[in-house]
């Protein structure tokens, strides 16, 4: 194969630039240098990317190393000068800002970063190094949805709750603590074990009651994924043979479910401290006393109203009684003084009516007739004689006698009249 001598470049020509043609006869004409940068350049042609697009890519990815760069720079401080193995997982992860949140995804890619910073290649350590073994043991574990649990279960976490004998401030003033300051974040701390998403948050003095109830309903049935499994007392993995393994298992399971149970307990304390403190309810259980009280001395009222009618009743019954009783004893006194005057008119009125008889000394009248007469004839029958004998003596005897016939009959008074003879 025969090779074409071109003659060199003229003085000042750039690299795009050469000097081409035959029979020594030069023009000018652009030309790429061959290698990478054509390569790309024209493969990013054939995909329809402008050079700016390729800038842009290029500044992307100088940024994206940046970055990394500057997690793994953080990553390395936060561990300096530590025991690596006392760390938690999510920091031998670099996870420490999202711990427990930490997604799939992230804990994957955290994985691949730091594992290349403690790979025995770079570290010149052998394969078996424990921090190298710590990290992939941390990766299979939060990678698992069941051993990531029992391991977030058993992390460091604040399982203090209230007393629930603090003086809470009420609506009179008294009390120091505020409620919400101090239940809310225990609630938070807690919410995070929650089976059931999302949480309810325990709000504050203008929250709804209906909400405020549902708070309470939601916790009083709070499912908890928390698992007590991940330090077993056990190791299963150490037993000689099944029996054995089944034996350890079936003792760390009687043990996770006790801590469960002692869980749950807690939980159920904090959430009926919670409740007997609330000023919300207190104020809702404040108003029900109220209305109960007010019905109650409504009740003991309208009791005492018939009490006091009752009482009124009768106490009017017996003064009508008394009354009534009075007035018939002055009328009897009255009627008895009547009768007293009438009997003493009476007396003076027959003593009046003997003397007129004495006087006009008709033998027809004697003093036994007078008598009778003044037994048997009344009071106005009595006047009337004593009228007729003090206007005319004589009329007036006849006229007794006539009464006195009336009385006795006429043979009575024939008989009489035959005996004087």
């Amino acid at each position: 194969m025969s090779l074409l001598a071109l003659p060199a470049p003229p003085k000042g020509a750039d690299d795009s630039k050469v000097l081409l043609g035959l029979g020594g006869y030069p023009h000018l004409k652009r030309v790429e240098i061959a290698g990478r940068s054509l390569h790309k350049r024209v493969r990013n042609a054939a995909r329809g990317r402008s050079l700016s697009m390729e800038s842009v890519s290029d500044d992307a990815k100088v940024a994206a190393k940046l970055q990394e760069e500057a997690i793994l720079d953080k990553y390395r401080k936060s561990i300096k000068g530590k025991q690596f193995l006392q760390l938690t997982m999510y920091q031998q992860l670099g996870l420490t800002d999202v711990m427990f949140d930490a997604t799939p995804e992230q804990i994957k890619k955290a994985y691949h970063r730091v594992l290349i910073e403690h790979h025995p290649d770079k570290t010149l350590k052998d394969e078996d190094d424990p921090n190298y073994l710590a990290v992939q043991k941390a990766f299979h574990t939060l990678t698992d949805a069941q051993k990531k649990r029992a391991y977030d279960s058993q992390c460091e976490f604040d399982e203090w709750i209230p007393l629930g004998t603090e003086k809470i401030k009420t609506d009179d003033g008294k009390g120091t603590v505020d409620f919400y300051a101090l239940y809310g974040p225990v609630f938070e701390r807690n919410a995070r074990f929650s089976e059931v998403k999302p949480v309810p948050l325990l709000g504050d003095d203008s929250t709804p009651l209906d909400d405020v109830t549902a708070f309470y309903n939601f916790w009083f049935q709070f499912d908890s994924w928390r698992d007590f499994t991940h330090n077993a007392e056990h190791d299963v993995d150490s037993a000689e043979h099944r029996d054995e393994k089944r034996f350890l298992m079936k003792k760390n399971e009687a043990a996770a479910k006790k801590l469960k149970k002692k869980e749950y307990a807690r939980l159920a304390t904090l959430v009926d401290r919670a409740k007997a403190n609330d000023p919300r309810l207190r104020r809702v259980k404040q108003a029900a006393k109220d209305k109960k009280e007010s019905e109650k001395r409504a009740k003991e009222a309208a009791a005492q109203a018939i009490i006091d009618a009752a009482k009124k009743a009768e106490a009017d019954a017996a003064a009508a009684k008394a009354a009534a009783e009075e007035a018939e004893k002055a009328s009897k006194n009255e009627a008895k003084q009547a009768k007293e005057k009438l009997k003493k008119a009476f007396r003076k009125v027959k003593k009046q009516f003997r003397e007129l008889l004495q006087t006009a000394a008709d033998v027809r009248v004697d003093e036994y007739e007078v008598e009778f007469l003044c037994e048997s004839l009344e009071f106005d029958q009595v006047t009337a004689l004593n009228e007729a004998l003090a206007a005319n003596q004589s009329a007036g005897v006849e006229e007794v006698v006539q009464v006195l016939t009336g009385l006795r009959g006429d043979n009575y008074m024939q008989k009489q009249a035959a005996k004087r003879g």
